[in-house]
């Protein structure tokens, strides 16, 4: 019968407990609030700290998928390493691989190293080959121009009666040789076979900086003023493969490794190119694959950091609180209430200032985020072109992004990390001795 009185004394004592440390939480209205605010700032920083941070790794995945590499890519392995202009795939093999993934859409390009020229300046740039129509639904590249058309049709015919065909400059490099919309460049280079090749290319468009290395020294043409320039009759450097479902990207880049086994099998290619790689972006840009992970673990660090240093907050609140009401303690352990239940309430007390902070920053944290930075943080009145982050060109606005696991993650960091503030100083309430504590 003693434990059942004992278990049922406690159902009992636990909603006291709760009144009182609630009760007791506004004993100090002043000192309690400031510990909310000092906690519920600190989750509204963390708050926005993890949103800009997603909103930024977003925009780099994009960057990486969406305007550049695309999900997967195919290159000789001879390419991979130094950008050997003979270390091509047939063109014969894109239609096989567009059966093995017929939900995918495929671009090839082609590259070569050449010097521009104009009447005032020159300068050595990279030539990027594409094919308009493929290249806008597997990336945006064609769409990001500062000014001027995308446009890499066919050639126009000077009054000298030489064909011009239209290219896209980066803008720095545009900016570097004084050229515009409209003006004349000439590309000299080595062709395929080992001629000077060289031709009139006129300036279609200029792209916004995406990447900082073709915003340098980058060309875009399309693939037949290439063939024609470097007197290459057949081939691809790369295929860029964009999925419709980037959770199938495992068993697509398996898939099409498996095509390729098949297709050098019935055709078989040089061994100077090498075999043929397939990889996915995170394999293409690890830097930035390694910049993600990297960023999941300094995120909450960073945050636990933030946190901790608010919640000493709460160490002062408690030790001011336990000092207070000493005499109050050690008359409730001469009527008979065990510490245990002296230190439940204590902490209940910090639980509930923890609990409060928590509400309170969520729904600052939300206000802000969802709220006052919904359209995001526009610095293109500094940076108009946006910033460069390994290899990558951010936006000039930034797009916070936050998902509601992470509101729940650090709602539960700062709850517990408050709890652990306060245990320390809530245990001296064990040691209280009744008969010194009254006196």
């Amino acid at each position: 019968m003693a434990p059942e009185s004992h278990q049922s004394d406690g159902g009992n004592r636990l909603p006291t407990l709760v009144f009182m440390a609630w009760r007791n939480i506004w004993r100090n209205p002043a000192r309690s609030a400031l510990t909310v605010a000092a906690l519920a700032g600190s989750l509204v920083l963390l708050m926005f700290y993890i949103a800009l941070v997603g909103g930024m790794t977003r925009q780099m995945v994009e960057h990486a998928t969406d305007l550049s590499v695309g999900h997967l890519q195919l290159q000789r392995q001879a390419f991979t390493k130094d950008q050997d202009l003979y270390a091509t795939l047939p063109s014969s093999y894109l239609p096989r691989l567009q059966q093995a993934l017929p939900g995918a859409a495929m671009a090839p390009r082609l590259y070569a190293s050449a010097l521009a020229s104009t009447v005032e300046s020159s300068n050595g740039v990279l030539i990027k080959a594409v094919d308009p129509a493929r290249e806008r639904q597997v990336t945006r590249l064609l769409d990001t121009l500062r000014s001027g058309n995308a446009d890499l049709g066919a050639a126009a015919i000077g009054a000298d009666g030489l064909p011009r065909h239209p290219v896209l400059l980066g803008a720095q490099l545009a900016k570097n040789m004084s050229v515009g919309l409209g003006d004349e460049l000439v590309l000299v280079t080595q062709a395929a076979d080992a001629s000077i090749g060289n031709a009139l290319f006129r300036v279609a468009g200029v792209l916004k900086p995406v990447d900082p290395g073709f915003d340098r020294a980058g060309v875009m043409m399309s693939i037949a003023a290439y063939r024609s320039l470097m007197v290459m009759g057949d081939g691809f450097h790369e295929l860029s493969v964009r999925l419709a479902d980037t959770a199938q990207l495992a068993q697509a880049q398996a898939t099409l490794q498996q095509t390729i086994a098949t297709l050098v099998a019935e055709t078989p290619l040089d061994e100077l190119g090498g075999r043929v790689v397939v990889r996915n972006w995170r394999q293409v840009v690890p830097a930035v694959a390694d910049m993600l992970e990297v960023y999941d673990g300094v995120v909450w660090v960073m945050g636990a950091i933030i946190v901790a240093l608010a919640a000493l907050g709460m160490v002062n609140t408690m030790l001011m609180a336990i000092h207070e009401r000493t005499h109050e303690f050690g008359v409730l352990r001469a009527i008979g209430m065990h510490k245990g239940w002296l230190l439940l309430m204590v902490l209940l007390e910090s639980l509930g200032l923890a609990l409060l902070s928590a509400l309170i920053g969520s729904a600052l944290g939300l206000a802000l985020v969802l709220g006052l930075l919904r359209d995001g943080i526009d610095m293109s009145g500094n940076l108009p072109d946006g910033f460069d982050m390994a290899g990558i060109v951010i936006d000039p606005v930034l797009h916070l992004e936050l998902v509601p696991t992470q509101v729940g993650y650090a709602c539960l960091m700062t709850v517990v990390l408050a709890m652990l503030a306060a245990l320390v100083p809530s245990w001296r309430v064990m040691r209280v001795k009744p008969a010194e504590a009254m006196r």
